[in-house]
């Protein structure tokens, strides 16, 4: 499979396009090699440069994707789309056609109100983060003098992580559902991310070569192109999310179960040694097995038990959660989920410990 810069592409002529965006606007140019593409790209760049309009015309809207563009280089396309995600349907309408030298803070706090019409608290600050990095490099190249975003708080967030979108089953809900997930397809995924506390990214990438008779190696994750198409990615999903998991006997035990049911399965060429797939032989996705879920709680709640909706992360705050409860340690825990750093694992996971401090106070014998 031939891998290209990002942005280009070969079309079924045989030519390479490479697309590129200046002041919001969208241009291709093509060439029979990555050179001749590169030499009509600056070409073509240099005559707009000519023609474009004076840096005080652009509008936010056409210094966004300016900057989008810049950012290809150094960032992800997977945070290219998050970019997009967070800036079009929530500050073009507010600030997008507004000369970028005129944007005050005024209009800055109206495109936080607005948001926050339809977002939570975390979510608008993301936002904010995103629209004060972008005016920040408009400043740095000299077309803002001060960032009219710089001195805007961001919203303030009462609940913790572990209240709202992390949540971990009860032992009573664990048992329930992943007795009635045993005629999914997707059980063997399921019951992998509750053993081993994996994100479902990086479950989806795992190969056979990843795992040897004692640990799982973590290298990489799922990840998806601007366009939101889902492909393998070269690393995991943060620096610390590369790591080895040990495999006990349970996951062992499972992995086996998987091994035989994927000799049985198709693989479409780039997935062969994938060690989870669809049932067509793809790279699975976030939506195909979250549908799954939704499925076994649907059939759970015509048969009289209803258990609140979730997503497959849960599986992992679940895993978290009995661990910890089990006396497993939450340093330890900070490893084997791949958090930077022990705060994030406390903040996350503490509400579970008051739960084990009497039995782990009850195993101390100090002698006075």
């Amino acid at each position: 499979m031939n891998h290209y810069p990002t942005g280009v592409r070969r079309r079924k002529n045989g030519l390479l396009e490479k697309r590129f965006t200046v002041n919001g606007r969208r241009y291709s140019v093509y060439g029979r090699t990555l050179r001749r593409l590169r030499d009509q790209e600056q070409s073509k760049r240099k005559a707009l440069s000519q023609a474009a309009p004076p840096a005080s015309a652009l509008t936010a809207d056409q210094y966004f994707e300016t900057w989008l563009e810049g950012k290809r280089l150094s960032v992800k396309p997977s945070t290219l789309r998050v970019y997009a995600t967070y800036y079009r349907p929530y500050a073009s309408p507010v600030i997008g056609q507004l000369p970028l030298k005129d944007i005050t803070r005024r209009d800055i706090l109206a495109m936080q109100a607005e948001a926050a019409r339809h977002l939570r608290p975390t979510t608008v600050n993301i936002l904010l983060r995103i629209v004060q990095t972008m005016l920040n490099t408009a400043v740095s190249e000299g077309l803002l003098p001060r960032n009219p975003a710089g001195g805007v708080g961001c919203m303030k967030v009462t609940e913790k992580a572990a209240e709202t979108y992390h949540r971990a089953l009860t032992e009573g809900e664990q048992a329930t559902f992943m007795t009635a997930a045993r005629d999914s397809f997707y059980y063997e995924l399921l019951a992998f991310q509750l053993l081993t506390g994996v994100r479902l990214g990086e479950a989806a990438a795992l190969q056979w070569t990843d795992i040897d008779q004692t640990v799982i190696h973590i290298r990489r994750t799922v990840t998806r192109t601007e366009e939101g198409v889902p492909v393998l990615g070269a690393s995991t999903k943060t620096e610390a999310g590369e790591r080895d998991i040990p495999i006990n006997a349970a996951i062992r035990a499972l992995l086996r179960r998987q091994r035989q049911k994927w000799e049985t399965l198709p693989k479409l060429p780039g997935c062969e040694t994938l060690c989870f797939l669809s049932p067509r032989g793809q790279l699975v996705g976030h939506g195909a097995v979250n549908r799954a879920i939704r499925t076994i709680l649907s059939r759970l709640r015509e048969q009289g038990t209803d258990i609140p909706p979730f997503t497959s992360h849960a599986l992992r705050d679940t895993f978290a959660t009995r661990y910890i409860e089990q006396g497993g340690t939450p340093q330890t825990l900070k490893t084997i989920l791949g958090h930077s750093s022990l705060a994030m694992t406390m903040d996350l996971y503490s509400h579970v410990l008051p739960n084990t401090k009497q039995a782990e106070m009850d195993r101390v014998n100090i002698r006075v």
